[in-house]
């Protein structure tokens, strides 16, 4: 059994890029929490899409996030990224991704973000799309209810952006208007959907971190190759691209934005 899951942990890593998934690791924490799930698969044919796999998959990715985590970043893309991401778009929306969305709260606040500065710009209604693998953390987010707290959903919040959240009992939820711009799927970051074209802006904070470093070169690449040149990147404070991507800071006093170089 210990070799078994030896065996599983070395496929999980290969499928998800994640880190930390030793053995030790499989059986003293994540994998404990689907070991039913374990006489079921075929190692030798590892699928994302299929239920077994899809479960355990559910069981080891990490759904931490929060409405406007790491709020001043979050500024920053508003202050400086978005106005120049809404100049001359010809009637074509901005595009933005949450890759590793989690349960949607990065996404939707990007949505809010995107949409004050789309009526600002007098633009189309912006596209935010939110990645993830973990099947139950998308049905949240796709439903966009959060409960209200403790602790407080909107502790990170602005004052400013507090009023676009709707209370309902002891739920927070988004308006309508968010909805109808936003949209949430399961994908794989080693293995990006070709249909999600080319984007704007991609959001990708605290999830490299919890990557290989072969992995977290690969979704980079990845990522780099869906961002529209003159494009936004934000990043996790700690991470940092490395320098062939074609990516510079975006401003000198920004933290982790990178800027794909124009062509």
């Amino acid at each position: 059994m210990e070799d078994e899951r030896g065996n599983l942990a070395l496929v999980l890593a290969a499928m998800t890029g994640l880190a930390g998934l030793a053995p030790s690791d499989v059986v003293t924490r994540r994998l404990e929490r689907a070991r039913a799930l374990i006489p079921s698969l075929d190692l030798s044919h590892p699928d994302e899409q299929d239920p077994a796999w899809a479960a355990l998959l559910d069981a080891v990715t990490v759904q931490e996030t929060r409405f406007f985590r790491a709020a001043s970043q979050l500024l920053d893309f508003r202050e400086l990224c978005l106005p120049t991401l809404f100049e001359g778009r010809g009637g074509q929306p901005v595009k933005i991704l949450s890759a590793g969305c989690a349960t949607g709260e990065e996404a939707w606040s990007l949505a809010l973000l995107a949409s004050e500065a789309a009526q600002a710009n007098s633009a189309p209604a912006p596209s935010v799309i939110g990645i993830d693998l973990c099947r139950h953390a998308l049905a949240k987010a796709k439903v966009g209810k959060y409960p209200a707290g403790p602790p407080d959903a909107l502790r990170e919040v602005p004052t400013s952006y507090r009023q676009y959240f709707l209370q309902q009992g002891g739920d927070v939820l988004l308006p309508a208007h968010l909805h109808a711009m936003t949209q949430f799927m399961r994908a794989n970051l080693l293995r990006l959907p070709a249909g999600l074209g080319q984007l704007d802006a991609i959001c990708c904070r605290n999830v490299l971190i919890y990557l290989t470093d072969s992995a977290r070169h690969e979704v980079l690449r990845g990522l780099v190759q869906h961002l529209a040149p003159g494009g936004a990147l934000l990043l996790g404070a700690t991470d940092s691209p490395p320098p062939k991507l074609g990516l510079r800071p975006w401003a000198a006093d920004t933290v982790a934005i990178w800027r794909k170089d124009a062509r």
